[in-house]
């Protein structure tokens, strides 16, 4: 959750806050689960596709880690096919794609369920992830 300058709590409502309001690599990735909430109740009301496509035109800052980095191009991307608006140009960009396949299970038989049920937005940017890396209850 972010800080607001109210002081009160809320989920970031960017893949920008995502990084910027992070320490650590764990609260990037809290971050981002409570982004993608605010994704599904954004989805859920009038207008959603411009707001959504608002959520992801601004970059958010290199982590400086690569498989962090392309995550989050990953994430954008995804959720902008999901809702048929423009893949921001950030997320296209080289820096945020892998050189080297990376896999969320590191065990060798896991690998070829990884490569078959990976979203396409995240195996474009060498990520092998489960299908369900983007559900949250």
């Amino acid at each position: 959750m972010v800080k607001a300058t109210s002081g009160l709590w809320r989920r970031p409502r960017s893949l920008f806050e995502v990084v910027r309001d992070a320490e650590t690599t764990e609260e990037i990735g809290g971050n981002l689960a409570d982004f993608l909430d605010h994704v599904n109740w954004l989805a859920q009301q009038p207008s959603a596709a411009v707001r959504v496509a608002a959520s992801l035109r601004t970059e958010p800052p290199l982590t400086g880690d690569a498989v962090q980095d392309a995550y989050l191009a990953a994430v954008a991307a995804h959720l902008a096919h999901r809702l048929r608006v423009r893949v921001p140009a950030w997320a296209e960009q080289k820096t945020r794609r892998l050189e080297h396949p990376w896999f969320a299970l590191p065990d060798a038989w896991a690998r070829a369920t990884l490569l078959r049920d990976s979203p396409a937005a995240f195996r474009e940017r060498n990520l092998f992830t489960t299908e369900s890396a983007l559900h949250r209850a």
